[in-house]
């Protein structure tokens, strides 16, 4: 099975049916051939968000949310050491400390994330999107 990490806004736009993630990208996501995994670092990001306000996100509050995802076929990754190292000694070509982790994890899998954010590219990771 083909394994592929989703970055948190791609994440986003999927769960509310957003126009601006391509009908393609969504069925990349909805592939059953695929693994689509999601970093618990996105879920924190989201529900940082959502508590100063600047996401309206409803299941960002709920306590249930990483299993709401993994009822809708999205498998949760910790954030685990090693990631964390890689991830800060990463180039600084992005700064974002959560899009960071989501680099570092695909590099260490040697997966491509979904991600529409060009700066991505700078790294020696796929990028899909």
């Amino acid at each position: 099975m083909i394994e592929q990490l989703l970055d948190t806004r791609v994440l986003l736009l999927f769960l509310q049916n957003d126009p601006a993630l391509s009908d393609d990208i969504a069925r990349q996501i909805e592939d059953p051939g695929r693994r689509s995994l999601v970093s618990m670092a996105s879920l924190w990001e989201l529900a940082q968000k959502e508590a100063r306000g600047l996401l309206l996100f409803e299941p960002a509050k709920r306590p249930d949310f990483p299993r709401v995802l993994l009822e809708q076929g999205f498998d949760i990754l910790p954030v685990e050491w090693g990631i964390m190292r890689r991830a800060a000694s990463l180039p600084l070509h992005h700064t974002d400390p959560t899009d960071r982790l989501l680099i570092a994890e695909a590099i260490a899998r040697n997966i491509p994330i979904i991600s529409l954010d060009q700066r991505f590219d700078l790294y020696q990771v796929e990028r899909v999107g």
